[in-house]
């Protein structure tokens, strides 16, 4: 006959240590993905700060190169100005002293002077002509054919017809006066100096 086989009787005691370096196991898995998951979290935090602090520091770089670079647009204008204002100032005395000549040859009825000083200030035009935007040449050369028309019409006149004479000289005159008028910030005052309106205003007429 075989002998009945004994079962160990395996106690609480004896399962305390394994089941506790299980536990310890799992804890330390968990802190080692809590760990894990606060350096992912730190991470993109600081990532995304550093990233919005790149943009930030960018758009400030941008800011800066746009307000050189508008500073050195403005530097190069006002020198430009500055070189460009003896011929200018030339070219500006010629063309008034022209509608002035043809002012004074319409009250002496000197044709040949007339003729002179209207071509004269066709060849100031010109000559300004690269300092005037389109609409300001647009402008100009309206007003300078109407100018060129009445003073040709006025010479023709007989003496007798003074009285229209002189209020035609009047308008004339109002001409000249408002050649001056415009031109005079056109080619004198800085750029911005409020020389739009007034340019678009008189472009309108």
């Amino acid at each position: 006959m075989s002998e009945p086989t004994s079962h160990p009787v395996v106690t609480l005691k004896e399962n305390r240590f394994p089941l506790f370096s299980l536990v310890l196991v799992i804890l330390a898995f968990c802190l080692t993905a809590y760990m894990a998951y606060l350096n992912y979290e730190v991470t993109k935090v600081a990532g995304a700060q550093l990233i919005r602090a790149q943009q930030l520091q960018e758009r400030a770089q941008t800011k800066f190169m746009d307000q050189y670079a508008h500073f050195l647009y403005e530097r190069a204008e006002s020198e430009r100005f500055e070189r460009s204002f003896e011929v200018r100032q030339k070219h500006y005395a010629n063309f008034m002293g022209a509608l002035s000549d043809a002012w004074n040859s319409v009250g002496r009825k000197n044709r040949p002077d007339l003729d002179a000083a209207l071509h004269q200030l066709a060849k100031s035009y010109y000559a300004l002509e690269p300092f005037l935007d389109n609409g300001s040449r647009l402008y100009l050369q309206k007003r300078i054919t109407i100018f060129h028309n009445l003073a040709k019409q006025l010479i023709g006149y007989e003496q007798k017809k003074r009285g229209i004479i002189m209020e035609d000289k009047s308008t004339m005159d109002r001409m000249i006066q408002e050649f001056q008028d415009y031109l005079y910030p056109i080619l004198f005052e800085p750029i911005g100096a409020g020389r739009d309106s007034g340019e678009s205003s008189k472009t309108d007429r």
